[in-house]
């Protein structure tokens, strides 16, 4: 904790780095993964370099490829090269690596050791309540500007949801039909592997609310989506729906959206997208779009063939529940 805050520069406040979260990052048991996820180089007694890995899998349509994301990736200037010793380490363990984004640091660094972008995920967001979310967002001289600009958002018309399609909440996914999660045959792409686990461990993160919701056309399950509450926002943190049509999406989304503006608390709600079914819905779902990030991917044996279609979302990283202060 006090290597973390000291690189990054933040308090014993900083949520992110408090001992329940690294806890539960570095050691709450994960399916994809066996014993724990913290990793630190040590120099001359020191920590030099520390980063904790999320695992995941890619289902790729002709088999499954183990991989996983470095995050709190953190090294001391003072030791030269730490960070990237570390980053070897882990990839000698786990074979395939990506990374989402990053500090323009790690985005320099990263292909320097052998990564290659293989994808981009796109954030999004809409605001449901802008004059809240004005009072409660910082200042500065643009903020007039946004505030003008999420009134207008607000009224253009939001896709509905289809009368068939419903929300219903649930404790676990456990006994859920293993068609409604992720299939790479239905977008074409490569896509992450959920399993009731999975999801479960993503559930018990201390650090956000967390829900979960099975989506159903009549009373067959059709798909689910997570959502994270982080303060006065609320993060679609995972949502898929098996069905290869933009309409299904931008209904799914809908749906989510319904649920999470529900909630009087929450003025802001976000989504990140990598298939193009996903970025086309969520538009159509009134969002915009904030921000992209590139995917960078290290896979020296070629597991996942060279392809660049790879669907990442925000339970690859810890974009479902970072907060920044």
């Amino acid at each position: 904790m006090r290597f973390l805050r000291t690189v990054f520069g933040v308090g014993e406040s900083h949520r992110m780095f408090q001992a329940d979260v690294l806890r539960w990052k570095c050691f709450a048991p994960h399916p994809f993964w066996e014993g724990g996820r913290g990793y630190a180089l040590r120099y001359k007694g020191e920590i030099a370099a520390f980063g904790c890995l999320v695992p995941c899998r890619f289902l790729t349509g002709s088999g499954t490829v183990s991989s996983c994301d470095v995050i709190d990736w953190a090294a001391n200037k003072a030791v030269p090269g730490a960070g990237v010793m570390l980053y070897r380490h882990i990839q000698g363990l786990a074979g395939t690596m990506i990374n989402i984004g990053g500090t323009e640091d790690a985005c320099n660094v990263l292909p320097k050791i052998g990564f290659r972008v293989g994808a981009t995920r796109c954030g999004y967001a809409r605001v449901v309540h802008p004059w809240r979310h004005f009072r409660q967002a910082p200042k500065d001289w643009e903020s007039p500007l946004r505030l003008a600009r999420d009134f207008r958002e607000l009224g253009r018309a939001a896709q509905a949801v289809g009368p068939a399609l419903k929300a219903r909440r649930v404790k676990s996914f456990d006994g859920v039909p293993a068609e409604v999660f992720p299939d790479p045959s239905v977008p074409q792409h490569v896509v992450c592997a959920r399993t009731p686990e999975s999801i479960g461990y993503s559930m018990a993160c201390p650090a956000a609310e967390m829900d979960a919701y099975v989506l159903e056309r009549g009373h067959t399950p059709a798909g689910y989506f997570l959502l994270s509450r982080v303060g006065g926002q609320c993060r679609i943190a995972d949502l898929w729906i098996r069905s290869p049509d933009g309409q299904a999406w931008a209904e799914a989304y809908a749906a989510a959206t319904a649920v999470a503006r529900a909630n009087p608390r929450i003025t802001q709600i976000t989504a990140a997208a990598s298939l193009p079914l996903q970025t086309g819905a969520l538009q159509r779902a009134g969002y915009r779009r904030t921000h992209t990030e590139p995917v960078f991917v290290l896979d020296p044996d070629r597991r996942l063939g060279g392809r660049n279609d790879l669907a990442v979302g925000l339970l690859e990283n810890d974009g479902y529940y970072w907060q920044r202060y």
